[in-house]
């Protein structure tokens, strides 16, 4: 399961790098789901799904590459649509265009996805069983919800519970499909996916645990872009009573990304904590077929079982924001021109106080925080090796 976070996103090429090179055995993904830059990261994986050994250095290879002022273009197009982006009223442009708005030019990314990712793969991996699902969500631009892009070795969907603000289509996922889900809204344009447009499927919905479990994983491996927050700051870390700070507009709008994107893998991951207890007392109570009765009672689930779901959730043992803020002081991004890149600079003077730049940790797609992240992800997945390792052992 791989989340939303921008250019956090090498951090799961990191996790995803040991998984392939470090844990003994095959390493099969059952299924593969990603949201916003996960859905990209998922997608090449589900690509190169026949080339295990190898996907996870092509795919940093394809981060070392992106380049800060190429992802956030400004173009002649962005500076004439920006009173409309701004303010409302018509749109200029052809009405067959296939993105609209977004206050960069996507081009660059947009190729970056359509060519170095092998889009016939995901088909031929399926077809050959290197891979049984794969899936990525957007958020459906005129009505917030999320639709879920699914598809299948089967060419079926399994039986999937209606959902409030969510739907579910069976299709070939493309590039599309991945661009709309990692539009951010207004910094991005929307996409089109047949008659409808996209934005980035982070917002409702940043770690796709759910659509995992529904196509029949029960073992999950998932990879957070955030350091978990402690409840009580130790003395000297940012925020505690001997580090008080001054809220900017940089430091707040950094914290809030990283609170919609916690709260919400926090909450699924503790409905599964609570439903694993629930079968486990229920089972010791009521004898071992209490997860098959418990199923074939409950309405909409087609007579389902419930199964305990095993879960290792791996996440940045370091705080990404303070990794942005020491790359940018170190590098001054003197290698960049771009708007972008001096607004980054510019951002420093705001986050001198907290030595942490969140904001940039999500937009900075340089090759040296990319780098930095995919080694920390690496150590990280090191770290949680044996539990890794059970995740991939043989059903006794």
């Amino acid at each position: 399961m791989l989340s939303g976070g921008g250019a956090r996103g090498a951090y799961e090429v990191g996790v995803i790098r040991y998984v392939r090179e470090k844990i003994k055995g095959p390493t099969p993904f059952f299924c593969i789901t990603g949201s916003s830059v996960g859905a990209i990261n998922g997608a090449y994986l589900a690509a190169t799904a026949n080339r295990p050994l190898a996907q996870a250095r092509m795919l940093a290879r394809l981060w070392s590459d992106l380049d800060l002022d190429q992802v956030f273009k400004m173009g002649w197009r962005q500076i004439r649509n920006l009173p409309q982006l701004l303010l409302g009223g018509p749109r200029r442009g052809d009405n067959n265009d296939q993105t609209i708005g977004g206050l960069v030019d996507a081009a660059y990314l947009e190729s970056v996805v359509r060519t170095r990712i092998p889009w016939a793969g995901i088909t031929e991996n399926l077809t050959r069983g290197h891979i049984h699902a794969f899936a990525c969500s957007a958020t459906k631009l005129n009505t917030g919800t999320t639709k879920i892009f699914v598809q299948t070795r089967s060419g079926q969907l399994p039986a999937w519970p209606v959902d409030p603000g969510q739907t579910v289509e069976h299709t070939q996922i493309t590039a599309a499909h991945a661009l709309a889900s990692a539009a951010i809204p207004v910094l991005f344009p929307a996409v089109r996916v047949g008659p409808e447009f996209y934005v980035d499927g982070s917002l409702r919905q940043n770690t796709p645990i759910r659509p995992a479990m529904r196509l029949g994983a029960n073992r999950l491996l998932v990879i957070g872009l955030r350091k978990k927050a402690t409840p009580h700051p130790a003395p000297g870390d940012v925020g505690s009573a001997d580090h008080p700070i001054s809220p900017n507009a940089v430091f707040m709008l950094g914290k809030v990304l990283n609170a919609l994107m916690l709260d919400k893998l926090e909450a699924d991951l503790a409905r599964i904590e609570r439903t694993n207890a629930l079968l486990a007392t229920g089972r010791s109570l009521y004898g071992d077929d209490f997860a098959e009765k418990l199923g074939a009672a409950i309405p909409g689930r087609a007579g389902r079982p419930y199964a305990r779901i095993g879960v290792q959730l791996i996440q940045p043992s370091e705080n990404l924001g303070t990794i942005a803020y020491d790359v940018i002081r170190r590098t001054g991004l003197r290698r960049y021109s771009s708007v972008m890149a001096r607004w980054l600079r510019r951002t420093m003077d705001a986050s001198e106080q907290a030595h942490e730049n969140d904001l940039a940790s999500y937009i900075l797609w340089d090759p040296d925080y990319s780098h930095e992240l995919m080694e920390l992800g690496f150590a990280d997945a090191r770290a949680h090796h044996d539990e890794i390792a059970a995740l991939f052992e043989p059903v006794s």
